[in-house]
């Protein structure tokens, strides 16, 4: 049956250019003890997580629109970086209005692990700042990958320079330095993040009635012995499935729940910055 109510346009700049129109995360300043502020309020206290420019971003925002409509149920942990290139010393790919949004996502919310890898290019405005606080020009978004997580390789390259390196599984490589707005907090995120991939997490759901038939790791990976106990269980034929949908309802898997819990942390928080 069609809506009565009309629905809202929006503007294109090509086939897989979206214009956001949503506000965007305010990047808090280095100074030291100054509170993280974020856009969405959480049970009445700032939300830190979106204050940080990891969480409610741009690319969350672009996959979860009408027009892409991608893992609606499921978190984006996502930052904003500079691809930059290997040499004496590392140099900037694009100009300074050029940066690269990098994030991660699950198809299915009930996995423990992320699966998916996004990517989009994003263009700002001659002359715009780089702090993205509430712009008045949406920035160009151009997503240019959604890739499963088990074709990409991910390493901290250099931990000074705050500095990625990720390998897809045709032998791109990009190096990908977090834009100098993100505090140090967020690329000791990644940090994180990187070393639950390699490493893994216990293979269970929040709900212990369902088994997961897969590992979203390497085997080598799944235990320090090489002993993969984890791998390829068949599930029950009496399985309920409406577990399954209660725990998809929660929008949210174990690994950025994890992450995620820090941020919700406003005490822990401020005590970093006071570090």
């Amino acid at each position: 049956m069609l809506s009565s109510v009309p629905q809202r346009k929006t503007q294109w700049k090509s086939k897989k250019t979206v214009q956001v129109t949503r506000s965007y995360p305010i990047f808090p300043s280095l100074n030291v003890g100054e509170e993280v502020r974020g856009l969405l309020p959480v049970d009445g206290e700032p939300n830190p997580g979106v204050g940080l420019g990891v969480e409610e971003g741009l690319l969350c925002q672009m996959v979860h629109s009408p027009e892409f409509n991608l893992f609606p149920d499921s978190v984006v942990f996502e930052s904003n970086f500079v691809q930059v290139k290997k040499g004496r010393n590392w140099i900037d790919i694009y100009k300074a209005s050029n940066t690269m949004a990098v994030g991660v996502t699950s198809s299915v919310p009930c996995l423990p692990l992320p699966n998916i890898l996004l990517m989009a290019s994003v263009k700002w405005h001659q002359g715009q700042s780089q702090t993205w606080n509430r712009p008045s020009k949406a920035p160009n978004i151009i997503l240019k990958r959604i890739l499963p997580l088990k074709f990409v390789e991910l390493q901290v390259c250099d931990r000074l320079q705050r500095i990625l390196r990720l390998r897809t599984v045709t032998e791109k490589i990009y190096y990908l330095r977090l834009h100098p707005d993100h505090p140090e907090t967020v690329f000791r995120f990644w940090i994180r993040l990187v070393q639950i991939l390699q490493k893994g997490l216990s293979i269970t759901t929040k709900d212990p009635r369902i088994l997961v038939t897969h590992c979203l790791v390497p085997k080598n990976s799944c235990s320090p012995s090489g002993d993969s106990n984890l791998v390829q269980k068949k599930p029950q034929a009496s399985q309920p499935s409406e577990s399954l949908m209660q725990l998809m309802a929660k929008g949210e898997s174990e690994a950025l729940s994890q992450i995620f819990a820090d941020l919700h942390q406003p005490r822990q928080l401020r005590e970093r910055y006071s570090q």
